[in-house]
């Protein structure tokens, strides 16, 4: 599987935002809610249930070692190098 990506925690995030502060919880049932793969919902789980986030940008502060998401781009170099 895939790793994790910032812009498939983007993605899948976006929709809760809008109303305020976010917590954890919030962030993974709005992952949950647009079909994100399990482990972009575990990602999100490892975060503090303390955490607050006002928006996307925010949360990927808090996410720094995810890649960007050039999954194609990956997957291309890898078969380059093969």
């Amino acid at each position: 599987m895939s790793a994790v990506t910032r812009q498939e925690i983007g993605a899948c995030t976006r929709g809760a935002f809008g109303s305020g502060w976010v917590g954890r919880d919030q962030l993974c049932a709005a992952a949950r809610s647009a079909g994100a793969r399990r482990e972009v919902v575990e990602t999100l789980e490892k975060l503090s249930p303390r955490v607050r986030v006002c928006g996307v940008p925010d949360l990927l502060l808090l996410l720094p070692d995810l890649p960007d998401g050039n999954e194609g781009g990956e997957r291309g170099a890898e078969s380059s190098v093969a």
